[in-house]
């Protein structure tokens, strides 16, 4: 399932690190509608969560601490292959339609529109993506973070250690589809993103996946890579 949520600003300007406000409001969405499922997701220790999302602004001009948008519109695309969650998530932001949530610089978001997008229907074995937020290539060692983007020499075989863990923790597909899968990349870029005051190196692009069906369908609804869940690794077709 895939949602394009409509949000209209009071201020068109937001911090530099504006994930953090969106994660806020996925929680309190979920708090407001469902304080069950509000535990089992963020009470219950570090939950791997089957969904994904990208943010579109309106012809950002960075600034040192923040965005200045053109417009006072902006956007979350939200996708997740768990139609069941799907529906959970929708009915959640159906509560916060036309309800002012409060963020930083004395601004507030107000959700104006829910849309349903279309899904693709992934039937090839070879198919061209475009990640539409960045993707993340995290390795956890000696209790430090490194973060590996496009411009390291080991980012695929870094990317493929992050995918199996992805199928590990999910338990959704086998883990030896993996075997015949690979990624290309096309046209990517290097790119650094904020993230809670850390300043972390990701990649953005085209690139070619290669795979069953049911994989390149299955990275398609709930993102690839590291940090899925705040709002990094989605991808088009």
């Amino acid at each position: 399932m895939r949602l394009r949520l409509k949000f209209e600003l009071q201020k068109n300007e937001i911090p530099c690190d504006y994930r953090p406000i969106i994660l806020s409001f996925l929680k309190y969405s979920v708090y407001q509608y469902d304080q069950i499922l509000y535990r089992n997701f963020y009470e219950n220790g570090v939950i791997p969560k089957k969904y994904t999302f990208s943010v579109w602004l309106d012809k950002p001009v960075f600034n040192s601490d923040t965005i200045l948008l053109e417009s006072n519109r902006m956007e979350i695309r939200f996708s997740t292959g768990d139609n069941v969650l799907g529906i959970h998530m929708y009915n959640a932001f159906l509560r916060m339609k036309q309800k002012e949530f409060n963020i930083p610089l004395n601004n507030t978001l107000l959700l104006k529109e829910i849309e349903l997008i279309p899904e693709k229907i992934i039937t090839d074995k070879k198919i061209f993506v475009q990640f539409i937020s960045p993707l993340i290539v995290r390795s956890h060692r000696e209790d430090k973070d490194f973060y590996y983007s496009i411009a390291h020499p080991e980012f695929i075989n870094q990317l493929m250690i992050i995918l199996r863990h992805q199928l590990e923790i999910l338990n959704d597909l086998p883990v030896a589809m993996l075997d015949d899968f690979c990624i290309t990349p096309v046209k990517p870029q290097k790119t650094v993103v904020q993230f809670y005051g850390q300043y972390i190196e990701a990649t953005l692009g085209t690139f070619v996946m290669e795979g069953e069906p049911v994989l390149l369908d299955y990275f398609y609804k709930h993102g690839c890579g590291s940090k899925r869940s705040c709002g990094f690794g989605m991808l088009s077709v």
